[in-house]
C-alpha cells in the first residue's frame, strides 16, 4: 500500500480474502473473493467515512442484525458509535483543530429510544465536549515553551493563530443546529449539565475574543520575527532588529487589552532569547570553533565569540531602555527572563577564554631563550608547548557540540582543560622566573619579558612577575646611580678640557659633550619607558 503522501487523488487498492490455492483461478470463483477499494490522501477522512455511510447503515440495519441478542446489539452498535467519535476527534487533532463529535442521529432520533436513555446519551456527548474544550482554554503559550525544544517567537504568533482558529471553529460548532437541539431538549429535560455547560460558552467567547486581538497584534511582529529567525541574515545585522522589536512590544503592551501582562512578556523574550542563541549557533558552532582551531587560526573563532557576545548584551541594552520607557511596568526579574542568554553568553565568554589561551601559548613555537641556561630553558617551553597541544587535542574529541549550553559534559570537560593549562602557566611561571634571574642587565630582562607578550597577563605567570617588579626596579636604582657617577665624573673632566674627557677625539668640545650626555640619557630612558 502506497503511503498517503504518495497519493495525488485516489487510490484503488485490490486485496484478495484469501490466499491462492492450486485450484483454477477465476473460472472457480475465486474472483469474487476479491476485493476493490478506493481511498484518497487523508487516510483517517476515507475511514471515518467508510464507518459512517457503510459499515454503520449495514450494521444498523434491523435485517442484518436477527439472530442477534439485544444485549449483543447494542453493545456492537455502542463500541462502533464511540470508534466513530474518537476516529473524528483524530481527524480534527491532525488539523490542529478541535471537532466535536456529534451524537448518534440514528440512537437519538429513534423512536424506540426512551427521553431517559436519550438523554444519558446526550450528557456522555456534551461530557466529551467539555473535556475537549477545556483542554482548548488550558492551552497557553508558557506550555509549548516548556514543551518544545526552545521555540522562537515565530511560534508564539503561531500559537495564538491557531488558538484564534480553534476557538472561532468551536464556536461555531456550538452555534450548529444540531448541537442546539442538543442543549435544548437537554434544558427540556432539565439536565444538571446545561448550566455548567453554558458557562463553558460563555468562557469560550471570551477566550475567543482575547485570542483574535492577540494575534491581531502579534501580526505586526511577525515580519521582524521572520527577520530575527532567518538563517541567511548576518550576525551583525541581527542586533539591527531589537529597537524596532522592542518599540513595537512596548506599544503593543500600551494598547492591547489582553496582551500587557508580565506572563505574556515573559513569554515573548524569552523566545526571543531563544532565536537570537540560535541565529549566534548558525554563526559560530563548535564544528566551526574546532575547524579553526585545527587550521591554526583561532582568532576568527574568537573574533566570531565576541560578536556572539556583543548581540547578546545589547538585546539586553534595548529591553532595559524600553523598560525604563515603560515606566518601569516592566516588572520581571531578569533571571526569568535572560536565564537562558546569560547562560549562552557565559559558554560564549568560556570558549573565549579558550580560543585565547590557544593564542597565548602559540607564542611559544617561537621563543627561543638565550643567556648561560638559555637551551635548558628553550627545550621546556618546547615541551610545555607540545604537552599543551596534547590538551587541546584531548579537548577537540568530545562528541557534542560545545556551544549547546544544554550540554553539562562542557563543564567537567573545560574544568580538566583549566586546570591543566594552569598547571602548564605554573611550569611555564617557573622558567620564566630562573631565565629572569639569569639575565645580568635591566635591557635583557625587558627583552625577555617582551619576548613573552600575551602571556603575562595569565594571573598565574602575573602573580610571579609581580614579585621581580621589586627586582627590575632596585636594578633601574643602581643604574641610575651608575648613570648619575659617570655624568658627574665626566662633567669634571669636561669643564677642566682634560684628555680623558669622554669626548670622541674627531668631535669638538661641546658637539663632543652633548653627544656623550645625550648617551647616558638614552641609557636611562628606555628601561623608564618599559618599565
Amino acid at each position: 500500500m502506497p503511503e498517503p503522501e504518495q497519493i495525488k487523488k485516489k487510490c484503488l487498492i485490490c486485496v484478495k480474502a484469501r490466499a491462492e490455492t492450486d485450484e483454477p483461478g477465476f473460472e472457480t470463483g475465486i474472483a469474487n473473493e476479491v476485493v476493490f477499494m478506493e481511498i484518497n490522501k487523508p487516510v483517517l477522512n476515507n475511514l471515518y467515512s467508510s464507518c459512517q455511510e457503510v459499515f454503520l447503515p449495514v450494521l444498523a440495519n434491523p435485517l442484518n442484525q436477527m439472530g442477534w441478542s439485544e444485549l449483543v446489539t447494542k453493545d456492537l452498535m455502542d463500541k462502533l458509535h464511540s470508534f466513530l467519535a474518537y476516529t473524528y476527534v483524530t481527524i480534527g487533532q491532525v488539523k490542529g483543530m478541535t471537532m466535536l463529535p456529534l451524537p448518534p442521529q440514528d440512537v437519538t432520533q429513534s423512536e424506540k429510544t426512551s427521553s431517559k436513555d436519550k438523554a444519558a446519551i446526550l450528557e456522555t456527548a456534551i461530557s466529551h465536549w467539555t473535556r475537549q474544550i477545556k483542554a482548548e482554554l488550558k492551552k497557553d503559550p508558557e506550555n509549548v515553551l516548556k514543551n518544545q525544544n526552545h521555540p522562537d517567537p515565530l511560534a508564539e504568533v503561531e500559537f495564538w493563530r491557531n488558538k484564534s482558529d480553534n476557538l472561532n471553529s468551536i464556536c461555531d460548532q456550538l452555534a450548529s443546529e444540531r448541537i442546539k437541539k442538543v442543549l435544548k431538549f437537554l434544558e427540556q429535560n432539565k439536565s444538571t449539565q446545561t448550566s455548567a455547560f453554558s458557562k463553558l460558552q460563555r468562557e469560550v467567547q471570551l477566550a475567543r475574543i482575547e485570542a483574535s486581538e492577540n494575534y491581531k497584534y502579534l501580526q505586526t511582529l511577525e515580519d521582524l520575527f521572520g527577520q530575527l529567525c532567518d538563517s541567511s541574515l548576518d550576525l551583525s545585522e541581527v542586533a539591527d532588529l531589537f529597537i524596532p522589536i522592542m518599540h513595537t512590544i512596548l506599544l503593543i503592551w500600551t494598547y492591547s487589552s489582553y496582551y500587557n501582562t508580565p506572563a505574556r512578556l515573559l513569554v515573548l523574550i524569552r523566545e526571543i532569547c531563544n532565536a537570537i542563541i540560535k541565529q549566534c549557533r548558525n554563526h559560530v558552532d563548535g564544528d566551526k570553533i574546532f575547524a579553526s582551531i585545527k587550521n591554526e587560526d583561532p582568532g576568527e573563532a574568537h573574533s566570531k565569540l565576541v560578536l556572539a557576545t556583543d548581540v547578546c548584551a545589547k538585546f539586553k541594552d534595548a529591553y532595559y531602555e524600553y523598560k525604563g520607557k515603560s515606566k518601569n511596568q516592566w516588572k520581571i526579574s531578569p533571571n526569568a527572563l535572560f536565564l537562558r542568554l546569560d547562560a549562552f553568553a557565559e559558554r560564549c565568554q568560556d570558549i573565549m577564554q579558550l580560543t585565547g589561551t590557544i593564542q597565548q601559548f602559540n607564542k611559544l613555537s617561537k621563543i627561543e631563550i638565550g643567556n648561560t641556561k638559555g637551551k635548558t630553558m628553550s627545550e621546556t617551553i618546547k615541551t610545555i608547548f607540545t604537552e599543551f597541544e596534547q590538551t587541546i587535542n584531548n579537548f577537540m574529541t568530545v562528541n557534542y557540540d560545545i556551544m549547546n549550553i544544554e550540554n553539562a559534559e562542557f563543564e567537567d570537560d573545560f574544568f580538566k582543560f583549566r586546570n591543566r593549562t594552569k598547571e602548564l602557566d605554573r611550569r611555564l611561571a617557573s622558567v620564566l622566573t630562573q631565565s629572569f634571574d639569569d639575565c645580568d642587565t635591566i635591557i635583557g630582562k625587558f627583552k625577555l619579558l617582551e619576548s613573552f607578550e600575551g602571556l603575562l597577563t595569565r594571573a598565574i605567570i602575573q602573580e610571579e612577575l609581580e614579585r621581580k617588579q621589586v627586582n627590575l626596579l632596585e636594578l633601574y636604582r643602581q643604574d641610575l646611580k651608575t648613570v648619575s657617577s659617570i655624568f658627574q665624573e665626566g662633567r669634571v673632566l669636561v669643564e677642566k678640557v682634560d684628555e680623558n674627557a669622554p669626548i670622541s677625539s674627531n668631535m669638538p668640545p661641546i658637539a663632543g659633550a652633548i653627544n656623550w650626555s645625550y648617551g647616558l640619557f638614552e641609557r636611562i630612558k628606555e628601561p623608564m619607558e618599559r618599565l
